[in-house]
């Protein structure tokens, strides 16, 4: 979008909308920045090419939140309630595609607060404390049943084992001192 006269302000009668080969002549400023693909887009491409993945449309998007319960795999927050976004776990700069396996379906709040967990279970974690929930209610037990074998928590807390997904299991939290 480019304003037709500079001295006015940007109303709809003032606008000059051009595609990029539209704009190849242009010589105003932000024209050679009209149809340039970002790198992160351009690693995308290639990452997807190279694995053979389709890319990740609207409709698929809208698909894969549909498939996964319309929630946030973390909080559990419905799209009724919080805007639900698509992130790779992989990230894109590093390589990241967009696989089904790449995927997973967040909030906006937890979207923004993620790292591995630090423990290494495979989870995700809030940054400001590094260590999935998962991983810190097995430390709650562990502290809650001193001496007791994890085998013995996990059958006294049946609750906790079954919100795990297949082949799932929190790792035990090292305390650093």
């Amino acid at each position: 979008m480019f304003r037709v006269d500079e001295n006015t302000p940007c109303t709809a009668a003032n606008l000059l909308v051009l595609c990029g080969r539209c704009s190849a002549g242009d010589d105003r400023q932000w024209t050679p920045l009209v149809g340039s693909r970002t790198t992160r887009d351009r690693l995308l491409t290639a990452s997807n090419r190279r694995s053979g993945v389709k890319p990740l449309t609207a409709s698929r998007r809208r698909a894969l939140i549909a498939s996964r319960g319309g929630a946030c795999e973390i909080c559990g927050a419905l799209a009724a309630e919080r805007v639900l976004q698509v992130h790779h776990r992989l990230p894109v700069l590093q390589g990241g595609d967009d696989s089904e396996e790449n995927l997973q379906v967040l909030c906006f709040a937890c979207h923004h607060h993620l790292q591995p967990c630090a423990t290494g279970c495979g989870a995700w974690a809030n940054k400001r404390l590094g260590v999935c929930r998962n991983c810190q209610m097995r430390h709650s037990l562990e502290q809650l049943m001193p001496g007791a074998p994890w085998e013995v928590i996990k059958a006294r807390f049946p609750g906790f084992v079954q919100q795990w997904k297949p082949g799932y299991e929190p790792l035990p939290v090292i305390q650093s001192r």
